[in-house]
């Protein structure tokens, strides 16, 4: 029963934070939220900050991380959706006394993003994207793009229908300055609640989704016409065999969800006692989680201004008291003519695709840019890889000294490999450093960028297939190995 109180209240908590949903005064919330999510063209800008407060108990590290993360900000000088399809952000991220700027945009084949020391623009296609999370060719993303926006407004709808509104919430009339420093007269959305009033809206809100039958199976009607359609490349028989009949999807879809929510609130009073006796649950549901948004409509009803904190008191064993976001937004030229600011690729693009390595990432930006720093100091081009028995990568043993094939090293480190038949020489580029190792069969000899490494034994050849000592040839493309019952790894950091 807790398990499943703790998957509501996420959903709870977004909501609220987006709205109160029943009307309020002359102000219709629900349907004021529904008309911004038909806006089909605008401008804005935002920014987005995150803190951490620490705990007593917080050490050094955890302090530090709180520093850095308090720090920071994302700022978006220029959002610009020309089309549902089509959009440009150009901002920063502010960090430690740094800014990186960053430019994106996006269309229907793609998002292009260019950032402060990329060498070129990074382009990542909605085909490779699909590619690399495994959709297969019937998926059509760009199908999906237009769809989304269709069927979060029926979620939205239907949600909102549901969701009861906090004590502390208002609308009235204010004049306030809007961008471009006009003064406008708006109806202002004030909704104030903390942590114990957000846990009691949990069961209304799932009791009056449990009564809505028609509802709910509008919505999984709107979920089957919406994403069916997205395998294109699929015969009506093909999708019934996937997702059943319209009709049965819908009824099977409701019987499911009907008995669940009857299941959780059937004996919902006594586990949320239950539930509330935690002491961890009593700090982050209590009176210092408070949650804070202001909306400001003009007389079209739509938002032109947003402010929101939200805090979270977080329990005593965490090494934080408490996490904050704060955003702050504003919207201008609503519908109007509007044109996306595409990133400049004449000078070439970085095609990202599932097979590209993080070296081919790494070296697109100059080693004093702030991304290059970011990708060395978080990990990004660590890498671990099982060798030997059981693994993609098989190992022999001469002389009681372990070999690889040098096709798998350079497999396993994403090195760039050539061979030489007629001297019988090997040419490996090291994924991250862009170094050049040299191999000859038969010699214990090796360089790295032209400077002499001696290897522990020869490379060799076995039945047409050329070995290098493990560790040696790890340690030429600057990794370890690293044994240990039995079980060997390379580890590349």
């Amino acid at each position: 029963m807790k398990r499943k109180l703790w998957i509501a209240l996420p959903l709870v908590l977004l909501l609220v934070v987006l709205s109160g949903c029943q009307a309020v005064g002359n102000l219709d919330v629900k349907n004021a939220l529904i008309r911004n999510l038909e806006v089909q063209s605008l401008e804005s800008n935002q920014t987005l900050s995150l803190s951490l407060t620490p705990s007593e108990s917080a050490s050094a590290e955890d302090r530090m991380i709180a520093t850095m993360l308090n720090s920071s900000k994302l700022v978006i000088d220029s959002a610009k959706m020309q089309s549902a399809n089509e959009l440009s952000l150009v901002g920063a991220v502010e960090y430690s006394g740094q800014r990186l700027p960053f430019h994106v945009y996006m269309n229907q084949g793609g998002i292009t993003i260019d950032l402060e020391g990329a060498k070129k623009p990074i382009y990542i296609s909605y085909e490779a994207y699909g590619e690399a999370v495994g959709l297969d060719s019937g998926f059509n993303l760009q199908v999906l793009q237009g769809q989304q926006k269709e069927f979060a407004k029926a979620v939205a709808s239907f949600l909102f229908t549901h969701l009861p509104n906090a004590a502390n919430i208002s609308a009235d009339t204010v004049s306030t300055a809007v961008y471009g420093g006009e003064t406008m007269d708006m109806t202002r959305l004030h909704i104030e609640l903390d942590g114990q009033e957000l846990l009691q809206l949990v069961k209304p809100f799932l009791t009056s989704i449990a009564a809505d039958e028609q509802g709910m199976k509008e919505l999984l009607g709107a979920f089957y016409d919406y994403y069916a359609p997205l395998f294109t490349g699929s015969s009506q028989e093909e999708l019934d065999s996937f997702f059943g009949s319209r009709d049965n999807f819908v009824n099977e879809g409701y019987k499911s969800i009907s008995e669940a929510l009857t299941d959780l609130l059937k004996d919902y009073d006594q586990n949320f006692e239950e539930f509330k006796a935690d002491q961890s649950v009593q700090t982050i549901f209590g009176p210092n989680t408070r949650v804070v948004t202001d909306v400001y409509f003009d007389k079209d009803m739509y938002a032109r201004k947003q402010m929101m904190d939200v805090t979270i008191a977080l329990p005593a064993e965490s090494s934080y008291s408490a996490f904050n976001l704060h955003s702050e937004s504003e919207s201008w030229n609503v519908n109007g003519n509007v044109v996306a600011d595409p990133v400049d690729g004449s000078g070439g693009l970085l095609n990202v695709n599932d097979s590209t390595t993080a070296g081919t990432v790494l070296r697109n930006f100059e080693s004093n840019s702030p991304v290059y720093q970011l990708m060395k100091m978080s990990g990004a081009t660590k890498k671990t890889v099982y060798v030997g028995e059981y693994s993609d990568y098989e190992t022999i043993t001469r002389n009681k000294m372990t070999y690889i094939s040098v096709k798998d090293l350079a497999s396993a480190l994403d090195a760039k490999m050539e061979w030489n038949a007629a001297s019988k020489q090997i040419r490996l580029t090291d994924d991250i450093s862009g170094a050049v190792v040299e191999l000859n069969v038969n010699s214990k000899k090796a360089t790295v960028d032209g400077k002499a490494r001696m290897l522990p034994a020869n490379v060799i050849q076995v039945k047409g297939t050329t070995y290098v000592p493990l560790r040696a040839g790890a340690s030429l493309l600057g990794s370890t190995v690293n044994a240990s019952y039995g079980e060997i790894t390379i580890e590349r950091k």
